[in-house]
């Protein structure tokens, strides 16, 4: 009694798991009705079906599929039906960040009139990474540009320093300053008797500034002003200093002064980092599990990973189990008395496990992929039937002297957003056939999103 309740609640748990997976990643903008509309864009790097259509940024829709059509991406995606697209709306490409996502954002127009099911919505490409690096490298040139005129203000070759000339002026300043002095030291002499008069109605006012002259007094002006000139002092010395460093070519700034090669090396650097973020932006990931039962292994199930560095590229690692594995043969030659006897001994494996290791790549509705199918060497063809959710494939793997290649045809369909089922011929070719019926689960990188934003 204690083993059937356990068994209702495992199974009651696998069902509410199921069905949290259906909820969340059938459509992250929420439940209800959708209207369904298309648009053209001229390149859709970074965007795969299930990419949220945000509204106001809120998501209100997302991607359905994603096709070539001539040299452009003909897009479909649904929108909640209560919000009203009307004709004048626009459709813009967005990221998160500067390595986030893409996303699709509509700007909703003004019009009266509104979009029917299946009307195109016009597309506003916005500006990516590759032209941010494009306009930082026509920045840096600007200030490479910028840095040489410095160069040549600060340092000119085979001319004297302005710096140099700034100073030979001020020492002919002071030289100026001491033939004024004289000169009106010899004005003086003659004004005695007034400049007598000007001293005595200027007693008081030369009590204040003897006060404020006193080197002694901490408070005066000219203890201030001395200051003022120790600290000049020093800033002249520092300055000196730094136009030394600079001209000998030290620091970041001395270094951009001397030496042009640092912009050209900073440029390699942006578009090595933009080479980085464009790879890492395209690999996508597509994560399947299927169970079921094989006519002849009893039961059979695969989880399988798939990643896609490009659209058309992709690798398949994956591991199977069944109940029952293959058949395995030993042949044994015995000789008596110049007789032979020969026995073959057939095993069969239990509860084992067999690996896929394939790459894969898709050209229009056909994929080819080769390697390890259950851990032995083989070929695979895929023919895929976009709008119907379906895919056929035929195998060939497992070759065997006296048997040929075991030829395995596999049709897939899905039945509702993540939801899956699988049926399978093995050993057409030869006289031990078995079929497989399986159903699965398949997410993708929007999936995988939306399920662990739920638990975590």
């Amino acid at each position: 009694m204690n083993e059937f309740k356990v068994g209702l609640l495992a199974i009651a748990t696998i069902v509410a798991i199921v069905f949290m997976s259906f909820k969340i990643t059938s459509n992250q903008s929420g439940f209800g009705q959708y209207v369904t509309y298309r648009t053209i864009i001229k390149d859709a790097s970074g965007i795969f079906p299930k990419t949220p259509i945000k509204i106001a940024g809120i998501s209100a829709g997302r991607i359905v599929s994603i096709e070539l059509q001539g040299n452009t991406a003909l897009i479909t995606f649904e929108i909640l039906k209560q919000i009203q697209i009307t004709k004048n709306s626009k459709l813009r490409i967005k990221s998160v960040g500067f390595l986030g996502d893409k996303y699709l954002e509509i700007h909703v127009g003004d019009s009266p009139e509104m979009l029917a099911k299946l009307d195109f919505i016009d597309s506003e490409e916005a500006a990516g990474m590759e032209t941010l690096i494009k306009d930082a490298s026509e920045i840096l040139v600007d200030v490479k540009a910028v840095v040489k005129s410095l160069k040549e203000s600060i340092a000119p070759d085979g001319q004297e320093s302005p710096i140099k000339k700034i100073l030979a002026d001020v020492s002919e300043l002071v030289e100026n300053t001491k033939e004024a002095t004289l000169t009106l030291k010899r004005v003086m002499n003659g004004n005695e008797e007034k400049l007598n008069a000007m001293i005595e109605n200027l007693e008081s006012f030369s009590y204040e500034l003897a006060y404020q002259v006193d080197k002694t007094n901490p408070d005066s002006a000219m203890a201030d002003i001395k200051q003022v000139l120790a600290n000049t002092k020093q800033m002249t010395a520092d300055l000196n200093a730094i136009i030394a460093d600079v001209k000998k070519g030290k620091g970041t700034v001395g270094k951009l002064l001397v030496e042009d090669e640092i912009a050209d090396q900073v440029k390699d650097t942006l578009s090595s980092v933009q080479k980085l973020v464009g790879k890492a932006e395209a690999i996508r990931t597509e994560l399947s599990v299927f169970t079921g039962a094989n006519t002849e292994g009893g039961g059979e199930s695969e989880v399988a990973l798939r990643i896609f560095p490009s659209p058309e590229r992709y690798y398949h690692l994956g591991l199977t189990t069944s109940a029952i594995g293959p058949d395995t043969e030993t042949i044994t030659e015995t000789t008596t008395n110049g007789n032979t006897v020969v026995q073959n001994k057939k095993e069969r494996e239990r509860d084992t496990f067999r690996f896929n290791v394939q790459i894969g790549r898709r050209i229009q509705d056909f994929g080819v992929r080769g390697g390890l199918i259950e851990s032995t060497g083989g070929l695979g063809l895929d023919y895929y039937l976009q709008n119907l959710g379906t895919k056929f494939s035929l195998e060939a793997f497992d070759y065997k002297k006296d048997k040929g290649a075991n030829l395995r045809f596999i049709t897939e369909l899905q039945v509702w957003n993540i939801l899956y089922g699988r049926a399978s011929f093995n050993d057409m070719g030869r006289k031990e056939r078995s079929g497989t019926i399986q159903a699965g689960l398949r997410f993708n990188d929007e999936d995988l999103k939306g399920l662990m934003g739920f638990f975590f």
